[in-house]
C-alpha cells in the first residue's frame, strides 16, 4: 500500500492543480490569471519546501528568496514592486538573473 502524502504535499499538488485550471479562466481584467497562478506556484513551493516531515529549515532562505523573486516578477506588470520594510534589516531581494552571472 502506498504511503498517504504528507499534507505539504496535498496542499503542493492542489496549487499545481488550481494553477493549471486558473489559466484557463477568462478574466475581466487581464492581470488576474498571471498574479493568480504566481500566488499558487509561491504557497505551493513555500509548503512542499518548508512543511514536510522530514522538511529541513536551511533551505528557507532560498526558498524565501526564490518566492519573493517570483511575486516581484507577478507584481512588475501591475507596477509594483517587492522592497523590504524601512528599518527592517533585511536585505534587497536580489536580481534572479545575477544569479547567473
Amino acid at each position: 500500500m502506498a504511503e498517504e502524502r504528507s499534507a505539504a504535499e496535498r496542499i503542493n499538488m492542489g496549487c499545481f492543480e488550481l494553477s493549471k485550471q486558473a489559466a484557463g479562466l477568462q478574466c475581466c481584467v487581464p492581470q488576474a490569471v498571471p498574479l493568480a497562478r504566481t500566488l499558487l506556484r509561491v504557497v505551493g513551493r513555500v509548503v512542499i519546501d518548508t512543511g514536510r516531515p522530514d522538511a529541513d529549515a536551511s533551505v528557507w532562505e532560498s526558498t524565501e528568496v526564490m518566492a519573493l523573486q517570483w511575486i516581484r516578477e507577478a507584481l512588475e506588470p501591475l507596477g509594483y514592486d517587492v522592497r523590504p520594510a524601512a528599518g527592517s534589516g533585511r536585505p534587497e531581494v536580489p536580481d534572479p538573473t545575477a544569479e547567473w552571472e
